[in-house]
């Protein structure tokens, strides 16, 4: 079962894994009965967010709506990949974000925004917002000499806002826990639950600066 644990009871899966790709109200209901937590991708656009992962068409899913769908005795985390946000745009999406979830007061360190733009970052840290740089893709599979210049940069982003989370594809967590054992970790697994799954996403979880594993949930309806 998705509620079994995973390293005795105080480590169940239920604890910092949860579902991904959520884009739609049926799969965010259906989810809610397994997962404490969903991620979910949005993208801005002037007073709105769509809840939606380019290049899928959009349905017009405003995300207001699909919070308002959220039962009120729940706050599960929330992972908001915002796939265009940017410095620009940044404090318009905060006053959006801001004017939905006071409107239940619903706490914003259960709340994750992640972008490319670490830039756009800050005014979301200052306010008690979870905050992650999405890395490059696949570190794992990059030069030494071209690592080692990814690596400098991150270094770079880190220094400047020390309490962002970073986040990847699981098989770039070695590259990330060597490098930046300290920082808060956000990542996704989405192959499918096999014996090797869980033995990887129990090695994974001892870290205690993991502080999500995603993974891959199909819904009866409304996978998108």
């Amino acid at each position: 079962e998705i509620s079994a644990c995973l390293v005795g009871s105080e480590m169940c899966i239920r604890d910092r894994v949860f579902a991904h790709r959520v884009n739609s109200i049926e799969k965010l209901n259906s989810s809610l009965k397994f997962f404490n937590g969903v991620e979910l991708d949005l993208v801005f656009q002037k007073n709105n967010l769509d809840v939606n992962h380019p290049p899928a068409p959009s349905i017009n899913l405003n995300f207001r709506d699909y919070f308002n769908n959220i039962p009120i005795s729940k706050t599960p985390f929330l992972w908001l990949d915002i796939k265009n946000l940017n410095k620009e745009n940044s404090n318009e999406v905060l006053i959006l974000l801001q004017s939905i979830f006071e409107e239940r007061s619903y706490p914003v360190n259960k709340v994750l925004i992640e972008t490319s733009y670490p830039e756009a970052l800050p005014i979301f840290t200052n306010i008690g917002y979870k905050t992650s740089y999405y890395l490059p893709y696949d570190l794992r599979k990059k030069t030494e000499v071209e690592l080692e210049i990814e690596i400098n940069k991150i270094d770079s982003v880190l220094k400047k806002q020390p309490k962002l989370g970073i986040s990847s594809d699981y098989r770039d967590y070695d590259i990330m826990n060597q490098n930046f054992p300290k920082k808060d970790k956000y990542l996704w697994m989405t192959t499918s639950i096999t014996d090797r799954w869980f033995q990887e996403t129990r090695s994974i979880l001892k870290d205690e600066k993991v502080k999500v594993v995603l993974v891959s949930y199909n819904a009866i309806y409304g996978n998108r």
